[in-house]
């Protein structure tokens, strides 16, 4: 038999949720608020001229120091935005805490980017696989960044 909540209960969680932010146990909302901010993002950055020509003229290491930027920028945000709210930071780990959102993120953000390129037909407009590498790593950082502070700052 299914034991329902009590008043008490519901108070508890609502004075978690509402009051003190605290992070709940990511699930499809946060997936599908982060999507969104990554849309959201990607989409004010990928109509800008200016990141086509500078996209393709990314090298190799640029590329590397975008990713890497990305990653520490996302991490900070689920660290100061999200994990610093967590009340009993031993019995949840930060590692699978981060684990969970950045993966999620990124993949989120990598998603978009080539959605949107695909959609308005830039992946063939540029021709080589490399140059649609580079534009979608590109519009990946502010997708990414987009997919966490929607998520996080919109929850807590």
């Amino acid at each position: 038999m299914h034991k329902h909540p009590t008043i008490a209960e519901d108070l508890h969680i609502l004075r978690e949720r509402l009051v003190e932010k605290i992070p709940g146990h990511f699930g499809m909302r946060h997936i599908i608020s982060a999507f969104f901010g990554a849309l959201f993002f990607g989409f004010s950055f990928m109509l800008n001229g200016l990141l086509f020509q500078v996209g393709l003229a990314l090298q190799p290491w640029n590329l590397i120091v975008i990713t890497i930027s990305s990653l520490t920028l996302i991490s900070a945000e689920i660290y100061y935005v999200g994990y610093t709210r967590v009340p009993e930071p031993h019995k949840r780990p930060f590692g699978q805490f981060w684990l969970k959102r950045i993966t999620t993120y990124y993949l989120i953000s990598l998603f978009v980017s080539f959605l949107l390129l695909s959609t308005y037909g830039i992946t063939l407009m540029v021709g080589t696989p490399s140059n649609v590498l580079k534009l979608l790593i590109a519009i990946s950082f502010p997708a990414g960044v987009g997919a966490a502070a929607a998520d996080l700052l919109g929850k807590y």
